[in-house]
């Protein structure tokens, strides 16, 4: 967890205070298929504010009503000594941490040049 206390002018005007917390598991799988191939498995939580003293106009509070999760795949493929594509897939339930929100499905193409 990580508690922020919000303030500006050096502290002379405080906003308040906010605990966050966020973690990640990630697996990874070296030489799978091919020599110089890594596949990849990251879960995990997005920052989601557990505590605030923070309250917006209407008094209610700025706490995260759900939980946002991250599940990434990918698999590095080695096309050279100097050159890797890295296709991959990220899902993100509850974006913004908040169940009325609809899962994102984020396919992804990464390349890699070594020097």
């Amino acid at each position: 967890t990580k508690a922020i206390t919000l303030s500006t002018l050096d502290g002379q005007l405080e906003r308040g205070d906010l605990d966050i917390w966020n973690w990640a598991v990630t697996l990874a799988f070296p030489d799978l298929f091919k020599e110089g191939n890594t596949a990849g498995i990251i879960v995990g939580m997005q920052p989601w504010v557990s505590s605030s003293s923070i309250r917006l106009n209407d008094g209610s509070s700025t706490n995260d009503p759900d939980t946002s999760f991250h599940i990434e795949g990918f698999y590095e493929w080695k096309l050279t000594d100097n050159i890797a594509l890295t296709p991959g897939i990220i899902v993100i339930t509850s974006p913004n941490s908040n169940n009325n929100n609809s899962t994102l499905v984020i396919g992804t193409i990464r390349t890699t040049f070594t020097f």
